[in-house]
């Protein structure tokens, strides 16, 4: 005659393993940890907008003009940098961050040219690490100057004060705008 009271109790077990469930596959969709226990290296992947350093960091992608860099006339533009917006150089002290860009099946795609051609990659071929990068890395020092990893004259960092936005321009871009299909960031411990 006491089964309502083994019911209900059975009911609220499986209610509340059904939240700590849904809690759980939250959490691992929303952080993905690769690495050391210590939690040095994060990998985020997104869009639009993900979170490294305890901040909202927006990357958008910059594009030139239709026909630029043979781009084509038909309203097409050439990738001609990235803008980093939200990024907290106090939060993110003694942090590197590495993007990179994917086309639609996952492929790495070169990001600016390093051998003085002024065109796109689908023009004039290139392979990355010969005469082409894929790579952009960012640091952030320990005395909270954000600057790249290896400046050179293919690709610059500037920053706009009064939005509060870095750009990475690019000198002989590599892509299409359009041919990007995820952007990715990576960070890690200096």
């Amino acid at each position: 005659m006491k089964r309502a009271p083994k019911s209900y109790a059975l009911r609220a077990v499986l209610v509340g393993a059904a939240i700590v469930i849904a809690s759980f596959g939250s959490s691992l969709a929303s952080n993905i940890a690769i690495g050391n226990s210590d939690g040095l290296v994060e990998f985020g992947q997104g869009e639009f907008t993900l979170k490294a350093c305890d901040s909202w960091i927006q990357l958008n992608l910059m594009t030139g003009s239709t026909g630029e860099y043979g781009s084509g006339s038909d309203g097409l533009s050439a990738l001609t940098g990235i803008t980093i917006q939200g990024l907290d150089a106090n939060q993110c002290k003694s942090t590197q961050f590495t993007i990179q860009a994917f086309d639609q099946s996952q492929k790495v795609l070169p990001l600016y040219r390093t051998d003085g051609k002024s065109n796109l990659c689908s023009i004039k071929s290139c392979k990355i690490g010969t005469s082409a990068e894929s790579d952009l890395v960012l640091q952030v020092s320990s005395s909270l100057v954000v600057a790249l990893d290896n400046p050179d004259r293919y690709h610059s960092l500037s920053f706009d004060s009064t939005l509060g936005i870095y750009m990475i321009t690019f000198t002989d871009p590599a892509q299409l705008a359009r041919d990007v299909t995820n952007l990715t960031i990576q960070s890690s411990s200096l």
